[in-house]
């Protein structure tokens, strides 16, 4: 198996297949996106009210809290149709990217065997293995180092003493995360692929990775790429509510402050659907490169000790 060869397939096919992008990349990325800018928003303004930075008398859960309760009284009639949009959006977000993922993987399989898929079909047959996969994200997502970083947060927010005395057990759990996530860099494609179960794939994903422990470089390599993955989208993540707070408040002290939020939040959005497209772009290629060596490793045979070689 040649990792070169693998990564400059997956990034030709990437390139040759812009459908992909757009419907299983771009799509569930503006959601997903958007989640994010919203979590790091509020992990900056919680710390700013935060014990840490100033003595607010209620923390910024509240202020939004109070917020949104005051907004709804005012709006009470239109209330339910602000709710049932929320909830709709909030569902999709739930709902989309997984689906999307195994779509996409269901499609870029079987163009890699020879067979002919389309988006239609991936989502055909993506929707048979979304309930696995759902509830496998689900499990792995308690050791995610973005919900360790949540609740370490948390905890420091509350108090920096309780902080130092959890550290160690965070620290513990995110190197656990870090070994789960490697042992089952292949559960994933186990379900979406095989439409195995949620232990078994979690079993033949760790099995798969030990067996073939020599290829660890490439796997590390994959890593890199998921962790270059996360930085650029926290990089882009942070750069989309400073774009627009910046040209907010810039262009509201020269001019109206009606215009200035209307051109900030232009630019907000443009630097979102940017940020999007470019993680769509990202998780096809990452999809692609797993898939890939997913299809080579699992076709390798793997010989007993009672195996006899033929001599020629």
């Amino acid at each position: 198996m040649s990792y070169r060869k693998i990564i400059a397939e997956a990034w030709l096919y990437t390139q040759q297949n812009k459908k992909l992008i757009y419907w299983f990349g771009f799509l569930p990325s503006i959601f997903t996106t958007t989640a994010g800018v919203l979590y790091l928003g509020y992990q900056f303004f919680a710390f700013k009210k935060s014990e840490l930075f100033e003595h607010a008398q209620q923390s910024f859960l509240q202020d939004v809290v109070s917020f949104v309760f005051g907004f709804l009284s005012k709006h009470a009639q239109s209330s339910w149709i602000i709710l049932l949009v929320v909830a709709f959006l909030v569902l999709i977000y739930l709902l989309l990217p997984t689906l999307m993922q195994a779509a996409a993987i269901q499609v870029i399989a079987r163009h890699r065997n020879g067979q002919e898929a389309t988006v239609a079909d991936g989502i055909r047959f993506g929707l048979g293995s979304y309930l696995p996969l759902f509830e496998y994200h689900a499990v792995v997502k308690v050791f995610g180092m973005v919900t360790i970083l949540f609740e370490s947060a948390f905890v420091l927010r509350q108090s920096v003493d309780l902080f130092m005395v959890l550290l160690p057990v965070f620290v513990i759990f995110l190197i656990v995360g870090v070994i789960m996530t490697l042992l089952f860099t292949y559960a994933d494609l186990y379900i979406i692929i095989d439409g195995e179960g949620v232990v078994a794939s979690i079993t033949k994903s760790a099995k798969i990775v030990l067996l073939h422990w020599q290829k660890t470089f490439f796997i590390t390599l994959l890593m890199l790429l998921i962790g270059a993955r996360i930085i650029l989208q926290i990089i882009l993540l942070l750069l989309v509510p400073a774009a627009i707070l910046f040209a907010a408040g810039y262009i509201a002290t020269i001019t109206l402050q009606v215009l200035g939020i209307i051109i900030g939040v232009s630019i907000g959005l443009v630097a979102l659907f940017f940020a999007a497209y470019l993680g769509g772009v990202v998780d096809i290629f990452a999809y692609t490169v797993y898939t890939y060596t997913f299809l080579d490793l699992t076709s390798e045979k793997i010989l007993s000790a009672r195996d006899v070689i033929q001599e020629e």
